[in-house]
């Protein structure tokens, strides 16, 4: 059952990874991520089904579009298999001993998964634009608002910390659409982060963006080109998996 269980979770994430392609290509573009049919952007032929499967259909294709012949980027491939192994390092990192009885590790669980989805679309188009779209982190806000309301009536999670970083977002949401200027898109970004984990959780974060900053200098040589949104993503995940097996089984 566990392994039949790991399997699935995998397939879940590369096809979470294969969205993640797409919504990073059509949202700074303001195409439709739900109802327009996928196509291959050099032929703009429509794909078929057998095109679209996470992993089996890159490596059947050999990494090329089976209409026009184009080289397919390997990154595709790495983000469907990453983001599968990050969706059963997550489920594990959870400890949920049945999936059936464990309802407030999977509503946890489920709640990772919108976080996932938001850090990972937003890093993606960081790293392709170097901007933060603010509407894909209202999108996350929106999820995690709900998830809080749920710990509150629940669970009766005190939400005076909550309120303060709900407020800090709307702020920053405010001056983020009068002066558009890249450090206040991080801001919102940080202020996101805060409402998914605490003011604590924040400095781990920052330092795991610092050391892969540092990493990072390599291609990038200037700090300006460089995107602290992708940075910040990145960490965010690292951060909250690690943080999971720390609670759920080292304490």
């Amino acid at each position: 059952m566990d392994i039949f269980l790991y399997v699935m979770l995998f397939i879940m994430g590369t096809f979470f990874g294969s969205f993640f392609t797409l919504a990073v290509y059509r949202i700074p573009l303001k195409k439709d991520i739900t109802h327009e049919h996928s196509f291959c952007p050099n032929c703009n032929h429509k794909l078929g089904i057998l095109d679209l499967i996470p992993v089996w259909s890159y490596l059947f294709l050999k990494g090329k579009c089976r209409y026009c012949g184009e080289k397919v980027r390997i990154r595709y491939l790495l983000l469907e298999v990453l983001s599968g192994l990050a969706f059963l390092m997550a489920y594990t990192s959870f400890h949920i001993q049945d999936i059936f009885l464990d309802t407030e590790k999977q509503i946890a669980f489920i709640a990772f998964v919108f976080m996932y989805i938001t850090i990972v679309i937003i890093a993606g188009i960081d790293k392709e634009y170097r901007k933060i779209n603010s509407s894909v982190v209202l999108f996350g806000t929106i999820c995690q608002t709900l998830y809080i309301v749920y710990l509150y009536v629940l669970e009766h999670t005190t939400m005076y910390r909550y309120i303060i970083y709900f407020m800090l977002f709307i702020i920053l949401w405010i001056l983020q659409k009068k002066k558009k200027a890249y450090w206040l898109e991080i801001l919102l970004l940080l202020s996101y982060i805060l409402l998914v984990f605490d003011f604590k959780s924040l400095v781990p974060i920052l330092v795991l963006t610092i050391c892969v900053e540092q990493i990072s200098k390599i291609k990038y040589k200037k700090i300006e080109n460089m995107p602290i949104g992708f940075m910040i993503g990145i960490s965010t995940i690292m951060y909250s998996i690690v943080e999971n097996f720390i609670e759920f089984w080292i304490i």
